[in-house]
Parts: structure tokens; C-alpha cells; sequence
């Protein structure tokens, strides 16, 4: 075998990694996202919109603490060109002491925490939550590993039994009468499930730590992945903040369930999507041609998975967020609206991050995540006045500045250019129109004409994009996929081939 064919065959093996990465993902996140959606619901009928403000109230001082517990380090392993087998182990160990230094930060935090909110139940919750940190610690490393050699199935696996298992223990622990406690039960038993999984499926050890020169180069960038992290906590967190500091639990617990049912699903699909990413356009640079295909080709495919369902979540909300959480829950029927159709755009952000750690530009992701940032939070600040409700509406009236900012920068520079994306994403914009006129055009009444308008919804997408040259070839990519799902085991190592390392 020549050369030219050997490269050929490895970037079609890469392909083929690509595809069954993006397969697997999805179906192991939408069985994910249905046990977690399902958990929402069920926990919804056991406990009060209060108790779970108070574990939202925790939940930004954890997210803070969890932004320096990783550090970067786990995107420093899959991005790196080659890492040894002692940088490795030295970022496990790393990783590992940061984590109980702020496990035990956070317990001496938590009176604090409590002060804050004036809610002295905080404590034990704070505390509880933070010894958590070390599952997730200690399994860092492990999951990076599992993202470096593309095994993508064994973090299907990861992803759904984690999900199955805090689905199951928070329900038994509710019906128990555990209260709020039952909220702590569901996250232990995900932070256990991925430690076990991830060292049993990942097959790595690590060494006692010693010296090695390589670290410093990974903990630095590591250090600008954790700045631009440092700012999606803010963006993600300052609502709830400040919405339990000026308006209590009871808005704060109205405005937490409706970030649940919508961002929250979001997040489970597209975090391992970006996995997948990450760790695949990674291996093609100098592959432009091969990074751009693969690139827009995720992208198309998050839109059109997410797009219908968040438009349909968008119109239909009055009469979904009653039917599934009870009558409690209506007031935050307005704000579960208001955020699908926010969130309708979040995966152009998930693009750019994309772009911008698979290609090592971590500072320049920094910079544009300061001024997306800075809108973001004009964008709370603008609202928070008029409540949960006021902050949803200003933050949807942003948003395309939020998250057209850092796409603008990721493709500034690169094999994957503005112009490419805008023509790529046409034919789906244009279908997600068409769902969203039929939606407005038939609002559902009841449960069967809820579940209908979801079909709908996803009907009218793909039949606007079959009567668009560009949104056929679009579906026709993407269902051809299903033939390219077959392909060598080594994938990882055509992976490297391709981009020539080792």
C-alpha cells in the first residue's frame, strides 16, 4: 500500500470514527435525557418547588469550585498531539489533590453559603454536595482517556448507567420521605457510577507521581481553558444567584425547575457531542478539508435534533409544564417558553467551543467568552427586575449576541470560516421556520394534541428541508451515515495517522 492510499484509508477510518462517535453519542444521550427528564417529572410530585430552590441555591457555589476541580486538564489530555504515560498519571494525581483540597474549602465555605441566603439548612446540603467533588476527581483522568482513544461506546455506556442509577436512587429515596436529601442521594449515586465505570472500562491505572517536564505545558493550557470556564459559570450561574438572593426559594425553586427541564437536556445532549468533537477534530487538523465536513456535520445534526423539540417546548409550554409538573408549577410555564426559544441557538456556542479547544486557540476562546460574557450579564441585570420571568425574557433578547460572538471569533481563523456555517445551517434554519409557523398555526389543548404537535414539529422541519436542494442533501448525508457505522477497531490510531503523530 502506497502512501496516498494509506492516508486514504485512515481518514476514511477517521470518518468512520466520526460517525459512530456521533451515533453512539446521541443514542446514549437520548436515553439519558429521557431518565433524567423523566426524574424531573417524577421528583416534581414529591417535593416542593422550595426544596429544590435550596438545592439550586448550592448549585452555583458548587459549579464554582467545580471549574478549578478540573482545571482544563482533562481537555489538556485529548487535545494534546501525544501525552506519556507519567504526564498522565502526574494529571491524575493533580487532579485528585485539587479535589479534596476543595471538598474540604467547600465544607469550611458553607456557613457562608447559608448566611447568604439566610437558610441554615444549607449547610449540611453544601457539605454534602462538596465531598462529591473527589468522585469526580478521581474519575477526570480516566474519562479523558476513554475521549483520547474515541471510546465512544464505553461513554455511552458511562452516560446511560449513570443516568439509570441516579434515576432509580433519587426515586426510592423520595418515596422514602427524604425530602430534599433525596436531591443529594441522585447526585452521589451519578458521581459513584461514573468513578467505578471509568476506571473499569478505561483499564488505565495510574503510576505514583514523579517528576516530568511535559506537565507545565498542560497545565498552562489548562489554565486558559479554566479562565474561559471561569466565565461560562458566571453566565450560567448569576440568574440563580442573584433570582435566591432578591426573590427567595419559591422563584428561585420556579425558575430552577424550568432551567432543568430545558437547559438541562440540552447540556446531556450536547457535552458528550462535544466530547466527540473535541476529540475527533482534534486529530484532523491539517485535514482541512476532512475538519470542515465534520465539523458543519455536527452542527447540522444538533440543530435538527434540538431545534424542533426546543421550538415545540417554545409555543406549547402553557399547557406542557402543568401536564407534567402539576398545577404548582404553572407560573413557570412563561419562563420554560421563554428559554427554548433561547436555547434554540446555543448550538452555534457549542460550535465555537468546538473550534476554538480542538484547535488549541484556549486564549482567544478567553477573550471573546470576556465580551459574550459581558453581554450575558447585562443581559440578567437588564431583567432581573421583573423577576425569573424578566431574566428569561432579556437573556432570550441577547442571545443572539451572546452567542454570536465567540462563533464569530472561532471562525475568524481556521479550516471552518463564518460563510461556511451560514450557508451549512440555511436549509435547517429554514426548516425550524416552517416548525414554527405549524406550531403557532395549531396550539395543543391536551395531551394528544401536545404529543401531536411534537411530531409536527419535527414533520414540518424535515419537509421544508426535502423541497430545499440544500436541506435534501443535508438528510441524505446524515441517513447515509447508518452505512458507515461498520469500520476497523483501531480508530484512535488512524485517528493520529491521519494528522501524522503518534
Amino acid at each position: 500500500m502506497n502512501a496516498a492510499t494509506g492516508e486514504a484509508a485512515d481518514r476514511s477510518a477517521l470518518k468512520r470514527a466520526s460517525v459512530r462517535g456521533v451515533a453512539l453519542t446521541f443514542g446514549a444521550q437520548g436515553v439519558r435525557v429521557v431518565l433524567q427528564f423523566t426524574a424531573q417529572i417524577v421528583l416534581a410530585h414529591y417535593l416542593l418547588p422550595a426544596q429544590f430552590g435550596l438545592i439550586a441555591m448550592v448549585g452555583p457555589v458548587l459549579s464554582l469550585v467545580q471549574v478549578f476541580n478540573d482545571l482544563g486538564l482533562t481537555q489538556a489530555t485529548i487535545q494534546r498531539a501525544s501525552i506519556s504515560q507519567a504526564e498522565l498519571s502526574a494529571l491524575f494525581w493533580i487532579n485528585l489533590v485539587i479535589s479534596v483540597a476543595l471538598a474540604a474549602l467547600l465544607a469550611g465555605a458553607a456557613p457562608l453559603v447559608a448566611w447568604f441566603y439566610q437558610q441554615p439548612g444549607l449547610v449540611w446540603l453544601t457539605i454534602a454536595c462538596g465531598s462529591m467533588l473527589v468522585f469526580s476527581g478521581a474519575a477526570a483522568q480516566h474519562i479523558a482517556w476513554l475521549n483520547r482513544g474515541l471510546r465512544f461506546g464505553a461513554l455511552a455506556t458511562i452516560d446511560v448507567a449513570c443516568a439509570l442509577a441516579a434515576f432509580i436512587v433519587g426515586l426510592l429515596a423520595a418515596m422514602a420521605g427524604w425530602g430534599v436529601w433525596s436531591l443529594i442521594a441522585m447526585q452521589a449515586a451519578n458521581g459513584l457510577t461514573i468513578l467505578g465505570l471509568a476506571w473499569l472500562l478505561s483499564g488505565w491505572r495510574p503510576a505514583w507521581p514523579r517528576r516530568t517536564s511535559g506537565v507545565g505545558d498542560l497545565l498552562r493550557f489548562g489554565g486558559h481553558l479554566t479562565g474561559s470556564n471561569l466565565l461560562g459559570f458566571f453566565q450560567v450561574n448569576l440568574p440563580t444567584i442573584l433570582i435566591g438572593r432578591l426573590n427567595g426559594a419559591v422563584a428561585l425553586g420556579l425558575y430552577d425547575r424550568a432551567y432543568k427541564l430545558v437547559i438541562v437536556p440540552w447540556w446531556q445532549i450536547s457535552l458528550p457531542v462535544d466530547r466527540v468533537a473535541v476529540s475527533l477534530l482534534s486529530r484532523l487538523l491539517g485535514a482541512d478539508a476532512l475538519y470542515c465536513r465534520a465539523f458543519l456535520l455536527m452542527l447540522q445534526g444538533l440543530l435538527l435534533l434540538a431545534g424542533p423539540g426546543l421550538l415545540w417546548a417554545a409555543t406549547q409550554s402553557s399547557v406542557l409544564v402543568p401536564l407534567m409538573l402539576g398545577p404548582a408549577w404553572r407560573a413557570a410555564a412563561p419562563i420554560v417558553g421563554t428559554l427554548s426559544l433561547a436555547t434554540v441557538l446555543v448550538p452555534f456556542a457549542a460550535a465555537s467551543y468546538w473550534a476554538f479547544v480542538s484547535q488549541g486557540r484556549v486564549r482567544m476562546q478567553l477573550h471573546y467568552g470576556l465580551v459574550s460574557g459581558g453581554a450575558l450579564i447585562a443581559s440578567v441585570l437588564a431583567g432581573l427586575h421583573w423577576g425569573p420571568l424578566g431574566v428569561a425574557r432579556s437573556y432570550a433578547a441577547f442571545s443572539p449576541l451572546i452567542v454570536g460572538l465567540p462563533l464569530w471569533g472561532a471562525t475568524r481563523q481556521g479550516p471552518v470560516r463564518s460563510r461556511d456555517v451560514a450557508v451549512a445551517v440555511l436549509p435547517v434554519a429554514a426548516g425550524l421556520l416552517t416548525a414554527g409557523g405549524a406550531l403557532l398555526a395549531l396550539p395543543a389543548r391536551d395531551t394528544v394534541h401536545l404529543l401531536a404537535d411534537l411530531v409536527l414539529s419535527y414533520g414540518a422541519c424535515i419537509g421544508c428541508m426535502v423541497c430545499l436542494p440544500g436541506g435534501r442533501a443535508i438528510l441524505a448525508g446524515l441517513w447515509l451515515l447508518r452505512h458507515e457505522l461498520r469500520g476497523d477497531a483501531n480508530l484512535a490510531a488512524s485517528a493520529d495517522a491521519v494528522r501524522g503523530r503518534t
